[in-house]
């Protein structure tokens, strides 16, 4: 197959396709044009439309019932807390408007993380066996570990399930991370003032998290400083909350000997299941069906679920993905999509036509069909 690179100059569609934005707890956004909204006593701002007072009233709601704080909505608008207090009390000396549709917005958007986590996002084999350690390590507030080869989708399914749970702080551990850049993190992710000195800063994290039913979540763990791990492990033990450690086999080799420099972290993990190798094959086709929903030349699903994918594609596309999510879905479907759209219905000639040709990958031998 002749394949010229060149021919197109698009950039590949967003995978998993967009979503509406649902309705919030039974309540849809403020309408546009209310008959009557309820004034405040005392209310005497002649620049709120009646639009503005409602929303006003909708955006305090809404933080009233999952307490959460304008201190919090201000950082996720990039305002001041000032403002927003000012918007919301119907006090802001001049028209609203915008600042409350940008509110609205944000709250919209937590709304629909929560209640239907990420559209086109599949719940494969990694996700379910992130869930249940984080879910047990949640309930026995101790340690969890979880460990897997690089591109099996770890990252991914951790800040799914971080953006699904109330009260799941999650941290990417960059290299080396230190005992004060964990915590800062963390304090600004609760919204706390991060005050001067490790101890105090230690002090105020613990004070925050005892008695809640928080869990902690550190991506790459076995990036981050000895230090740090020795204040995680105290963190667990003062604030009594669940602490869930994810990384690479070399995470394993960093924990794992018994008397060693983090035996105390050990003897402290409830739950630490095998190295997770790959994906298997029935997340790879699931995947693919979704991230292959619009690809011409294929039906729908019977069940919704993205398109009726060839056995012959999906052979393909396992035998040069190798059991890599990270693979399949940032190399082989953005691929396909820039530089096979366009050149008919897709099929097996093609995935090896862009795998050879494109992301120049070795060709695939017999190995692909399913068993």
């Amino acid at each position: 197959m002749n394949l010229d690179t060149r021919s197109r100059n698009t950039t590949g569609a967003e995978l998993g396709g967009t979503s509406s934005t649902p309705e919030l707890d039974g309540m849809p956004p403020p309408p546009p044009k209310p008959t009557k909204a309820p004034h405040p006593p005392g209310f005497k701002a002649t620049h709120y439309s009646e639009a503005d007072i409602l929303a006003a009233g909708w955006i305090t709601k809404w933080l009233a019932d999952r307490k959460q704080t304008q201190s919090w909505l201000a950082t996720k608008c990039r305002t001041s807390s000032s403002t927003v207090n000012q918007v919301l009390k119907l006090k802001y000396p001049s028209p609203p408007t915008e600042l409350l549709a940008a509110m609205t917005a944000v709250l919209q958007l937590e709304d629909e993380r929560a209640s239907d986590g990420t559209p086109g996002y599949v719940e494969g084999s990694v996700h379910k066996l992130a869930q249940v350690v984080c879910d047990r390590t949640r309930k026995h507030a101790n340690f969890g570990v979880l460990v897997g080869v690089v591109g099996v989708g770890k990252t991914r399914a951790l800040r799914e399930i971080q953006s699904r749970r109330p009260q799941t702080l999650l941290v990417e551990a960059n290299p080396h991370m230190t005992a004060g850049t964990l915590l800062i993190e963390l304090l600004e992710q609760l919204h706390v003032v991060v005050p001067n000195g490790l101890d105090r800063k230690f002090q105020s994290l613990v004070k925050v998290l005892q008695g809640t039913n928080y869990l902690l979540i550190v991506d790459e763990a076995e990036n981050m400083s000895a230090l740090a791990l020795h204040y995680l492990r105290r963190i667990r033990d003062k604030a009594g909350i669940g602490v869930v450690l994810s990384g690479t086999q070399k995470l394993h080799l960093l924990i794992r000997p018994e008397n060693g420099q983090f035996d105390q972290i050990r003897s402290r993990v409830s739950m630490w299941p095998e190295t997770i190798q790959s994906i298997t094959r029935d997340d790879m086709d699931e995947m693919a069906r979704m991230a292959l929903a619009d690809a011409p030349g294929l039906e729908a699903s019977a069940d919704g679920r993205g398109a009726e994918v060839p056995d012959d594609v999906l052979d393909a596309l396992w035998a040069y993905s190798a059991g890599s999510a990270r693979v399949l879905m940032e190399s082989l479907v953005p691929a396909l999509r820039d530089y096979g759209y366009g050149r008919g219905a897709i099929n097996a000639e093609l995935v090896d036509a862009v795998a050879s040709k494109v992301l120049f990958m070795q060709k695939r031998g017999a190995t692909g069909a399913r068993r």
